[in-house]
C-alpha cells in the first residue's frame, strides 16, 4: 500500500488540495466561539457530572453541524454575555435572549427559535401579582437582574412590591423556597422544569400568564455585530434544523409540547 513518509504527508496534502480546487477548513485553526448561560435550566446548565448541557446548548451543537463548523461551547455569567460579544470573545449567544433595542447595540438578532410566556410562580394558594396586599404589609417579587423580567417588575409593581433582583432564576427560585420572597417572576418552560421537581411540591403558577403584548415571548441568537453572513447562515441552519426534524428531537428532549 503507498503511504507518504510523516515529514512530507501535510506538504503533498496541501499541494493535492491546491491543485483540486481546495482550501483548507479555516475553522479548524479557530474555531466558532459560542456563549450560553450556564445557569438557566433547562435551557442551559451542569449536571451531575459537571458537563454544560440544556437545549440551548443542544441547538448551538446542532447549529454548529449544520455549518459544518468546529465550535467551543462556554458558560458565561449573565451580566457578561452582551460585553463578551462586543469585546469578541465570542461570535454568538445562544441564552433565550429576548430582542431589546439596548442588546441589538451589541449584536444582530436572529430569528426567533423558541416561543414562551412568562409567569409568576408562588407558594400555592398565593395571591396573583396584582392582588392588593394586606394593610400595613408589603409583598416581595423576584426574578434575575439584567433581564426583560427585571424591566417588567420595574415598570409594572414597583409601587405595589419590594423588588429582589438575584444574579441567576435558581437563585431567585431558591429565596421562594426559603420563604425570603413571595413571587418569582419567570418564563413557562422554566417554571415547567421547576415544577417538576418534588422539592417544588408546594409552588405553583399564580394567575394567568402575562399578555404577550406586555413583554417580548420570543428567544433569538445574538450574533457579533455586523457578522451578516453569520447571522444568515445562523438562520439558514435553524431552517433546516426545523424541516429536518433535529429541533423537534431536541426540544421533546425537554418539553413535552411545541415551543414555537
Amino acid at each position: 500500500m503507498f503511504r507518504l513518509s510523516g515529514t512530507k504527508t501535510i506538504p503533498i496534502l496541501l499541494l493535492l488540495m491546491a491543485l483540486c480546487g481546495i482550501s483548507p477548513r479555516s475553522d479548524a485553526l479557530e474555531p466558532l466561539r459560542i456563549a450560553t448561560e450556564g445557569a438557566y435550566p433547562p435551557f442551559s446548565f451542569f449536571d451531575a457530572e459537571g458537563r454544560l448541557t440544556g437545549f440551548d446548548v443542544e441547538i448551538a451543537q446542532a447549529l454548529c453541524q449544520r455549518l459544518d463548523r468546529e465550535c467551543q461551547i462556554s458558560a458565561v455569567p449573565w451580566n457578561e454575555l452582551l460585553p463578551g460579544l462586543r469585546a469578541g470573545r465570542y461570535a454568538l449567544i445562544v441564552a433565550s435572549m429576548a430582542k431589546t433595542a439596548e442588546r441589538e447595540q451589541y449584536g444582530d438578532f436572529t430569528k426567533p427559535y423558541y416561543r414562551t410566556r412568562l409567569v409568576f410562580i408562588g407558594k400555592t394558594g398565593s395571591p396573583p401579582a396584582d392582588a392588593a396586599p394586606a394593610p400595613g404589609q408589603r409583598r416581595v417579587f423576584a426574578t434575575q437582574t439584567d433581564t426583560t423580567f427585571a424591566d417588567y417588575l420595574r415598570q409594572h409593581h414597583a409601587d405595589r412590591a419590594k423588588l429582589v433582583f438575584t444574579a441567576t432564576l435558581p437563585e431567585a427560585y431558591a429565596a421562594l423556597t426559603r420563604g425570603e420572597v413571595d413571587l418569582v417572576l419567570t418564563d413557562n418552560l422554566s417554571a415547567y422544569n421547576l415544577l417538576r421537581d418534588d422539592a417544588a411540591q408546594n409552588l405553583d403558577i399564580i394567575g394567568p400568564p402575562l399578555d404577550v403584548n406586555a413583554i417580548s415571548s420570543e428567544a433569538y441568537i445574538l450574533v457579533r455585530k455586523g457578522d451578516m453572513a453569520l447571522r444568515e447562515a445562523v438562520n439558514a441552519a435553524l431552517n433546516a434544523l426545523w424541516l429536518e426534524g433535529t429541533y423537534h428531537k431536541i426540544s421533546t428532549r425537554y418539553f413535552p409540547f411545541d415551543i414555537y
